[in-house]
């Protein structure tokens, strides 16, 4: 199906752009080493734009890592079932774990997101004082990529049940 491959498609460059972001971390951290230990000057953002960074990272990495079936599974005892079992297990899982949990993750982290951007939120652990509404619409963002993969996942699985 056209839909589905448009699905890991996203899902495959949101994973290889989100990819780049280690290496601007890495950056982000190296500088405020230097800039900590070497000239004894730590910079007010190098902290919050690092964990900024890596959020983005380790969240919007989700549905790129569903697609490449890396999230962790028992895989010792998942083995020595049917695939058809397995099959069934994995669609448990997503109607009674994943789907409920993302979906909530959307709806209430686009709810907080608006609700930080319309009251121009700033941090308030931070003596930089930068806005966090950007970072805030990460949350739901990444878990529309990833809620969406799980739906073509869902899809693929219940045809290969079908078929069997």
């Amino acid at each position: 199906m056209r839909i589905l491959d448009c699905i890991d498609n996203i899902s495959l460059w949101s994973g290889k752009i989100l990819l780049w972001l280690a290496v601007i971390l890495s950056a982000v951290v190296l500088y405020e080493v230097f800039a900590r230990y070497c000239f004894n000057s730590p910079t007010d953002w190098g902290f919050d734009v690092a964990m900024m960074i890596y959020s983005t990272f380790f969240m919007g990495g989700a549905a790129y890592i569903q697609l490449k079936k890396g999230h962790i599974r028992v895989d010792v005892i998942l083995n020595m079932l049917s695939s058809r079992t397995q099959a069934i297990i994995e669609l448990v899982n997503l109607v009674i774990i994943i789907f409920p949990f993302a979906f909530v993750m959307v709806w209430f982290g686009t709810k907080v997101a608006i609700l930080s951007m319309v009251g121009e939120e700033i941090s308030n652990t931070s003596q930089w004082g930068e806005i966090i509404w950007p970072w805030r619409f990460m949350i739901p963002l990444a878990f529309l990529l990833f809620l969406l993969q799980s739906i073509a996942d869902f899809i693929r699985i219940v045809k290969s049940l079908r078929r069997q």
